[in-house]
């Protein structure tokens, strides 16, 4: 076989992919609902675990639990007796600060918004779009059917409902709540007191045992207390109070309109100000939380691929519609020459150990055949799952109303429900929604024998790396190495390297430089975690009239 390093990726390919879209939404009849995008980036997205780790949320979690002395909010560790900090302690902040700015960078995760492909392609708009700004239009300009005409009746009972609870003005206008509303609000706050110092003195009593041999003699005025409360509650009205609410919550909103509301409520609830900037942005998180840390197997499952498993293909023609379609993005931005599988070099032709590179844009990277696919024997071994973006800002529920309009839209303008009426449509505001990514990581290739390869492996990521690279034309002046999507990086080191989106999407400390990627003992190990694609689902038809 002339090139075993391209036949193990195309093995890598057919059975991450395979094993992914088996994974797809079916219908009753077990055949898959045709609704989900997926798409394959061309080079890995790499992943720091100091960007993405122990993120902020809004009950607490690890980062608030770290910021104290044992766990327990109390003396911040590190802070003099005076105030501030004592002298050479970080700061006793820095740890939430962190915990932010990871959150920060969830949620632009959270936020990334692709185009419709049927080739598998991983693709943005040539602009940039944002998830979040585009649900907001949409929850903003949806509009519920208007309400059905109320009887004679039922108005009346309206009427006679709110005498009981409001006063007017002369122009019939809410100004205020009635003596019996007003009575029955403090009745209902000083039996809720009740219950409350009830429920204080048993926890107590629980924690003291003599207080709790007392506690049935003890407890007789608390008891007292909140059976009063209640008794005034009904003394002073508050069964009419009651009565004329229940009317009120009987009459009933369109299902829309209730729905609709709710979710401009939640997305507000959820869109908060994790920058320190006059911005908001919604808050999302990933699942599995361990994601991005190598050092935490939980949620993975691990792939190997040996001699006998790629020993079949031996050519280009029996790749799937994936591997094409990577092999046709290489193949284009390789300077004019044919570009195979295997170990290729990328990167600008002018870089240096300082680089940096956009992720969402991997697919203009540089594809230069450097290696000579000289390896025999190879066996890759890695760790792969599929990672869940939560948002809880974002109501899908919406998707599937009935009977709601969007103002100054048609039919399917939001989408079309489809994959193939919309695939590079710039115009449809919602078309589909990235719902997981795929996430590689703890990569290990060894081979039987590495030949002229490894003499390049062992420059760039030996233990002689950077030593000599600096001379040498075409492979030295590359950013990285990659073994089909799988990205090994270059030699830059983290203070070095960087990687943004368009200012909007997701940042990563390092484009290239910060995996740890070693050649050792005829090993080639990359320890960090990369995204490799992602899959969306179809929003259905909206509006749908």
């Amino acid at each position: 076989m002339d090139n075993e390093p391209g036949a193990a990726v195309l093995s890598i390919f057919e059975q991450l992919i395979d094993r992914i879209k088996q994974m797809s939404p079916k219908n009753s009849g077990g055949k898959p609902i045709n609704t989900r995008v997926y798409s394959q980036l061309t080079l890995g997205m790499p992943i720091s675990p100091d960007d993405y780790a122990r993120p902020w949320t809004p009950i607490g979690g690890s980062s608030l639990a770290q910021q104290f002395a044992g766990g327990r909010p109390g003396t911040l560790p590190g802070a003099a007796p005076g105030g501030g900090t004592e002298p050479g302690v970080p700061s006793p902040t820095l740890p939430v600060l962190r915990s932010l700015e990871a959150a920060w960078k969830t949620a632009l995760l959270g936020r990334t918004m692709l185009q419709v492909v049927k080739d598998d392609d991983y693709r943005e708009y040539p602009t940039g779009r944002h998830l979040d700004f585009a649900y907001e239009s949409l929850i903003m300009g949806m509009r519920a059917p208007p309400a059905t005409e109320l009887s004679d009746e039922l108005k009346a009972r309206i009427k006679a409902a709110e005498r009981v609870l409001y006063t007017f003005d002369e122009e019939g206008n809410r100004i205020g709540k009635t003596e019996v509303h007003a009575n029955y609000l403090r009745n209902v706050i000083a039996a809720e007191d009740a219950r409350t110092t009830l429920d204080m003195a048993r926890a107590a009593a629980n924690r003291n045992p003599e207080k709790l041999e007392a506690f049935p003699f003890t407890s007789i005025p608390l008891i007292n207390a909140v059976n009063r409360a209640q008794e005034a509650i009904l003394a002073e009205g508050g069964d009419r109070v009651e009565a004329a609410f229940d009317t009120l919550n009987a009459i009933g909103v369109p299902v829309q309109a209730h729905m609709i509301a709710k979710a401009k409520r939640e997305f507000e609830a959820w869109n908060l100000g994790l920058t320190g900037v006059p911005s908001k942005i919604p808050y999302s998180f990933i699942l599995p939380t361990n994601w991005c840390d190598p050092d935490q197997p939980e949620g993975f499952s691990r792939l190997q691929v040996t001699q006998r498993d790629y020993q079949s293909f031996t050519n280009f023609n029996q790749t799937s519609g994936s591997q094409f379609s990577w092999h046709q993005r290489a193949e284009r931005n390789s300077g004019g020459g044919a570009v195979s599988f295997g170990f290729m070099a990328f990167g600008g032709r002018h870089s240096s150990s300082e680089s940096s590179a956009g992720w969402q844009s991997s697919s203009n990277a540089q594809f230069r055949n450097s290696f000579s696919q000289s390896a025999k024997g190879l066996t890759i071994d890695l760790e792969y799952g599929l990672c869940t973006i939560m948002r809880p800002w974002l109501i899908s529920d919406l998707f599937y109303m009935r009977k709601w309009t969007m103002a100054e839209m048609e039919k399917g303008d939001i989408s079309d429900g489809t994959i193939d009426g919309q695939v590079n449509d710039p115009h449809k505001l919602l078309p589909m929604i990235p719902q997981q990514f795929l996430v590689v990581r703890n990569v290990r290739i060894s081979a039987e024998e590495w030949g002229a390869d490894g003499n390049q492996l062992e420059e760039r990521y030996g233990s002689a790396q950077g030593s000599t690279m600096s001379d040498q034309s075409e492979f030295g002046a590359a950013g990285g190495v990659c073994l089909g999507f799988i990205n090994f990086g270059g030699t830059a080191s983290h203070a070095q390297s960087s990687a943004s989106g368009q200012g909007s999407q997701f940042e990563s400390r390092s484009g290239s430089g910060f995996f740890g990627t070693t050649f050792k003992n005829n090993t080639l190990t990359i320890k960090g975690a990369q995204i490799v694609a992602f899959l969306s689902d179809i929003v259905p038809v909206s509006p749908p009239e």
